[in-house]
């Protein structure tokens, strides 16, 4: 495996390929290019590294001996790793193609290619990888701020983003409507939301925190 040591956050681009030419021709593309990258010859290999939380991207082919591109897919579907995968194929097989972009994968590359399409498309995939990274700090922060809610707090949560008015809440929680603005203040206060838009918005992210790491 060769890679640049800078920053622990740059995104890499991981090439799993049991063709030795390939890989170090992409390696030295993307060095050139000044693109971190790292390179591994089986998907058990890179499997048993510990690269799979860093940002980046996958250039995986789909056939290798052992485990196949397609059964790395799979694993790390299985493991929760979102990493978008670029297949690489010498033989543009229709069955494969659609099995692996129904499973998620981000795009085909079908070899030999042009280098200017795999920077491209690379780029394409560390721009996706950085957005759902940014959309998952967000959860975790309104998921952060949801844990301080006392219960009471965490119903008129819920009920402020059904878009349910204080008296309507005060009548569903059998509490006077003076208390439901008692407990709406401080529950805004804790999500850190100035707005019942932001409110709603932090309490999807919350709930639907799995759709948001999928997509």
């Amino acid at each position: 495996m060769s890679n640049h040591d800078n920053h622990i956050d740059e995104p890499t681009v991981f090439i799993i390929d049991d063709e030795r030419n390939l890989r170090l021709s992409l390696l030295n593309l993307f060095e050139s290019m000044e693109i971190r990258a790292a390179v591994f010859d089986s998907a058990t290999d890179f499997l048993a590294s510990s690269s799979l939380t860093s940002p980046g991207c996958i250039l995986l082919d789909i056939q290798m001996p052992g485990m196949t591109g397609l059964e790395l897919q799979s694993s790390l579907t299985a493991i929760g790793n979102p990493l978008p995968i670029i297949f690489m194929t010498g033989n543009a097989s229709v069955p494969i193609s659609v099995t692996a972009m129904k499973a998620g994968a981000f795009d085909f590359l079908l070899k030999p290619f042009n280098s200017q399409t795999v920077v491209s498309i690379t780029n394409s995939a560390f721009q996706k990888d950085a957005e759902r990274r940014a959309k998952m700090v967000q959860v975790e922060e309104a998921r952060a701020c949801a844990d301080q809610l006392t219960p009471r707090e965490t119903e008129v949560l819920m009920y402020v983003s059904q878009g349910l008015l204080n008296k309507q809440i005060a009548f569903e929680m059998s509490i006077s409507e003076i208390m439901v603005k008692l407990h709406r203040g401080r529950m805004m206060k804790k999500m850190k939301a100035r707005s019942v838009v932001e409110v709603v918005r932090k309490f999807d992210q919350v709930n639907n925190a799995g759709e948001i790491v999928a997509a």
